[in-house]
């Protein structure tokens, strides 16, 4: 029964976590990693579904070989984030406190994802794919 449930709502999550790939303010990662959790409960077949995706892998591989934010993600991550800050700031015109703080969040997020763009050495290439161990997924 509970299978069933982790499948379900892993298949949520995965739906989710494709959404935020185009959608601005939805995290794509975080409901990644947690449909990988459920699918460690319920389903390994699920978990081959992410890793093989040409769209969802490249955010679970980077996590798990621990590479950091890969350059195009993160380009596409600032350019969305600084768009979307422009809008709320234009939207709260007049309100100066409140535009200094959303510029400040702004910033404060641009320098925390630009920090965290390179991580540890990347994870091994074979037949041109990142390869990832054993070691580097989570235990079940």
């Amino acid at each position: 029964m509970y299978r069933n449930i982790y499948i379900f709502f892993a298949w949520i999550c995965v739906g989710a976590a494709f959404l935020g790939i185009f959608l601005p303010l939805l995290p794509t990662t975080p409901f990644l990693l947690l449909a990988v959790y459920l699918y460690m409960r319920s389903s390994k077949s699920g978990i081959k579904m992410i890793l093989r995706n040409r769209y969802l892998a490249l955010y679970v591989h980077s996590y798990f070989a621990r590479e950091g934010i890969p350059g195009p993600i993160l380009k596409r991550t600032l350019v969305t984030l600084w768009c979307s800050m422009a809008v709320c700031i234009a939207l709260f015109h007049g309100r100066l406190p409140v535009q200094i703080m959303l510029f400040a969040i702004a910033a404060g997020v641009s320098i925390h994802l630009y920090c965290r763009r390179n991580g540890r050495k990347p994870a091994r290439k074979e037949n041109g794919r990142r390869k990832i161990r054993r070691k580097d997924l989570p235990h079940s």
